[in-house]
């Protein structure tokens, strides 16, 4: 059961961090939640600002099955568009696992694996969502939060409850037919085939159309011809 144990910490470096050095010692399905994270970071290692009134948390799944671990960071993101939806949020994915509202950027997520001897043992999926928090001036074009959004005070614990409940449910219902999942991921990604985008990858911006969308990569074709990437940031696309 996921959240069946419930870690709180007033302040840490990031609850992934904490997770990644103490996932032996806690049970499949343990959340750690922090009231402030001093080093949270996103993908490409960016800091995640993470003060008072957010929620930050993380979950530790250890598998059971032969699963990738996308298939974790997907449930979790659907997970909290559904959440979101109790809310009156129409909320949507930017691919690959950021959540829009809007059109700015409410919460991120960052799913992090050990192995053992080559065996996957933990997959570690931390969520970063502004709720009650200001957004710092220079991010007031590109982020968002929930009071800001309905102007409303919410109770963190209460929004972290709606998302485990819908992390629960999906898990009995996609762990064993993981390919419907992605197609549910797929369907609320804000990125579609065919639409043109402007990328940005570890060493040049391109622009293309999207060929193909798939679990950890696109495909586009550029002027250079069809390029697979899995290492991308989406800076810019046709609605």
């Amino acid at each position: 059961m996921i959240g069946e144990k419930i870690i709180h910490l007033p302040i840490t470096s990031s609850t992934n961090d904490f997770l990644k050095e103490n996932w032996n010692i806690f049970p499949h399905g343990t959340v750690v939640v922090a009231d402030v994270q001093t080093a949270g970071r996103g993908r490409f290692n960016r800091p995640w600002y993470s003060p008072e009134g957010g929620l930050w948390f993380s979950v530790l799944f250890k598998p059971r099955k032969n699963v990738k671990p996308n298939f974790y960071t997907k449930l979790c993101a659907v997970s909290i568009v559904r959440a979101l939806k109790h809310l009156k949020i129409d909320a949507k994915l930017k691919w690959p696992n950021d959540i829009y509202a809007d059109g700015k950027k409410l919460a991120g997520i960052l799913t992090e694996t050990i192995f053992k001897e080559e065996k996957l043992v933990a997959v570690i999926v931390g969520v970063g969502m502004n709720i009650n928090n200001d957004i710092p001036e220079e991010l007031n074009t590109k982020a968002t939060s929930l009071k800001l959004l309905t102007n409303v005070e919410y109770k963190k614990l209460s929004v972290l409850s709606m998302i485990l409940r819908q992390i629960n449910k999906a898990l009995k219902v996609y762990s064993k037919k993981p390919e419907a999942l992605t197609r549910v991921w797929k369907n609320l990604l804000m990125q579609k085939e065919g639409q043109l985008v402007c990328v940005r990858t570890d060493d040049e911006t391109l622009k293309g159309e999207i060929i193909a969308i798939n679990e950890d990569s696109i495909t586009l074709r550029t002027d250079r011809g069809l390029t697979s990437l899995t290492s991308l940031e989406i800076i810019g696309f046709q609605t």
